[in-house]
């Protein structure tokens, strides 16, 4: 009987990817509460709120394909490392936009998130490559507690820096996460890929991406499930702290609060998917994930009807925490898995483009909506995790409903 596998912890280069990746999502964590907040206290707009958080969306759409395209033919590590420094000094413009007109955070928030754009497909082709093909499950697993642990701790330390100390204080804090993150990151070791020779033809190596996506199945599917969540998604970026404000009757340490609870559950969610991923079919785990979010984002959205009270939102929210964890985990898996390793960073850019676009269509029919009809709109976010669920479980046949992973 063979002894057990040390976990991937114990590899110096996978513990250094961990945990730059756990500080910056500490500090994107505290952000993603404190900008609505502070956008939303200071306009008291659902509109102005979802044009800021549409302006974090929109890079996406449009400078995520370029990183996909950079992402592939640079050194992962670098890129990780450069995208970390110029990240931290993006965000202390967040400095300046307080107590300027809204264009400000509109203006910050684009450029911050397409800096950004490099981060997602650098480290998600850097993965397969620090890691071997039999554990990459696992890998994706230990990601997945990683950001929950994020996610446990920086929505909380966002409302009470928030609440106490000031939107700046968030802003400081932000930027010192991705200084110690690219700090970690110099130590990484991996395999170098063969890169193209010569300067990029952007559009012909973009093409080649959207290629390998529209001729395999598993990719196809994947990017229209993540695409019709990122609708609704949009729709919980905009809403979340006017619906925690004016159906919760919370504040921004309430929304903090929430988040963190979600992480619980996402703490053994995590867990969880780390033993199935390397057993199960990538929309298997999907359509598991899917209908389980679905089903208590209802009664989440929905239970100060009948009983007004904080509380339940944060045991949903914690029991949510589980099954978003799988959906998330299953979607970055089914991509790596599905991926040429030389167009990994093009795929996952092109599958990230396609939620950002329907992000944003989301938000700027939920900030509309949101003005007419009221903050309980929010309740598509939960309809289309439904939606989701039935696309990868009626199309989870066609690949066979054994323990085989999806290609």
């Amino acid at each position: 009987m063979s002894e057990p596998q040390r976990s991937l912890l114990f590899q110096p280069s996978f513990l250094r990817v961990w945990l730059s990746g756990l500080i910056s999502w500490l500090g994107n964590g505290a952000l993603f509460i404190a900008l609505p907040v502070q956008v939303y206290n200071q306009t008291n707009s659902t509109l102005i709120t979802a044009l800021v958080v549409m302006a974090g969306a929109l890079p996406g759409v449009m400078v995520g394909q370029f990183a996909g395209v950079v992402v592939d033919r640079s050194d992962y590590r670098r890129v990780l490392v450069l995208t970390n420094l110029a990240l931290s000094l993006v965000t202390l413009g967040f400095l300046f936009t307080a107590q300027a007109a809204w264009w400000g955070f509109v203006l910050v928030s684009f450029v911050h998130s397409s800096v950004g754009q490099f981060l997602g497909p650098a480290e998600h082709a850097l993965l397969p490559a620090l890691v071997s093909p039999e554990r990459l499950g696992e890998a994706n697993g230990l990601n997945a507690l990683n950001g929950n642990l994020a996610r446990l701790l920086g929505p909380v330390l966002g409302g009470v820096l928030l609440t106490e100390l000031g939107f700046a204080a968030v802003i400081v804090f932000d930027a010192l996460t991705y200084l110690l993150a690219a700090g970690l990151l110099l130590g990484v070791v991996s395999s170098v890929a063969v890169r193209p020779p010569g300067r990029p033809a952007f559009l012909l190596e973009w093409r080649s991406g959207l290629e390998v996506v529209r001729s395999s199945f598993t990719l196809r599917l994947i990017c229209l499930v993540a695409a019709v969540v990122g609708f609704g998604e949009g729709f919980v970026s905009t809403l979340m702290a006017p619906f925690v404000r004016s159906v919760l009757g919370g504040d921004g340490q309430t929304l903090g609060l929430i988040f963190s609870a979600q992480a619980l559950g996402g703490l053994i969610g995590a867990w969880l998917v780390g033993r199935l991923a390397d057993r199960w079919t990538a929309l298997k785990l999907l359509a598991v994930g899917a209908l389980g979010s679905g089903v208590l984002l209802l009664a989440y959205f929905n239970y100060a009807l009948l009983y007004p009270s904080i509380w339940p939102a944060v045991l949903i929210t914690a029991l949510a925490g589980l099954p978003f964890a799988i959906f998330g985990t299953a979607q970055t898996l089914g991509l790596q898995r599905a991926s040429p390793p030389e167009l990994r960073g093009r795929v996952f850019s092109l599958c990230f483009g396609l939620v950002g676009l329907s992000q944003l269509v989301g938000m700027g029919v939920s900030g509309v909506l949101g003005e007419r009809i009221g903050v309980l709109v929010i309740n598509v976010d939960a309809l289309t995790y439904l939606i989701a669920a039935g696309l990868a479980y009626s199309k989870w046949g066609r690949l066979g409903r054994g323990g085989r992973p999806a290609r």
